[in-house]
């Protein structure tokens, strides 16, 4: 059995046979809501081509992103394994794809797979290093740089160079305002980078982009990578 998601393709056999009756594909939709804060994950999501939004709702109501997840990683994996309630909001920010596995189903088979309970451990890390060049990345590099870090990481993350991404949504992305983003997406239009119309982004020019990009890109890449393994 194939997956397109990095953690699910980097399973041993054995724990491929033993989980995949209790896997299941899904369709995943554009703003669905798949955790709210305090509820128990249920259900892993493992995207293949969609992209989750993580975000941290404050006591204003305010909802700041934190984290996207895609076919690198999967939902709430920690929590999964701490039978502890999610501490965040999980919504679907670009539709597409996802394969499902029971919370129950991944523990049961931690206990019996010293390969499993390894492989989750590396995800994790690698996970809370993407985290870390992250804050370093939005404390000292400038917004257009980050945003071209993000296209780039939205590219890897769905597995398409096209994907729909609104000018709103770039800007929660790099924490500037709408006006910001919309002459940066400009300039890397006009540059050839990248093509962009009714809220779609296609990456024309990887490797202009890589060039345009800071530092961390290639950093979290390399953590990327690394899930794959």
């Amino acid at each position: 059995m194939e997956f397109r998601n990095f953690l699910l393709a980097a399973l041993a056999p054995e724990d491929v046979e033993a989980l995949t009756p209790d896997l299941r594909e899904v369709s995943l939709a554009r703003t669905q809501v798949l955790y709210e804060p305090g509820a128990a994950a249920e259900l892993i999501y493992f995207p293949s081509s969609a992209c989750i939004s993580v975000v941290e709702v404050l006591q204003d109501s305010r909802a700041v992103e934190t984290a996207t997840i895609g076919r690198e990683s999967a939902t709430a994996l920690l929590d999964v394994m701490l039978q502890t309630p999610v501490s965040t909001r999980m919504f679907v920010q670009i539709a597409g794809s996802a394969v499902t596995l029971p919370a129950a189903a991944y523990r049961a088979r931690l206990v019996e797979s010293p390969s499993l309970l390894q492989l989750s451990h590396l995800h994790l890390r690698a996970v809370v290093r993407q985290a870390e060049i992250a804050v370093a990345c939005n404390i000292s590099h400038p917004a257009d740089a980050r945003l071209v870090r993000w296209l780039l990481m939205t590219e890897d993350r769905t597995g398409s160079a096209s994907f729909p991404l609104t000018q709103e949504y770039m800007a929660v992305m790099t924490g500037v305002q709408r006006t910001t983003v919309s002459a940066m997406a400009a300039s890397m239009k006009k540059a050839g980078l990248i093509d962009y119309q009714r809220g779609n982004i296609t990456v024309v020019d990887q490797p202009g982009m890589r060039a345009r990009a800071c530092e961390c890109y290639a950093l979290m890449e390399d953590q990327f990578k690394s899930l794959r393994r």
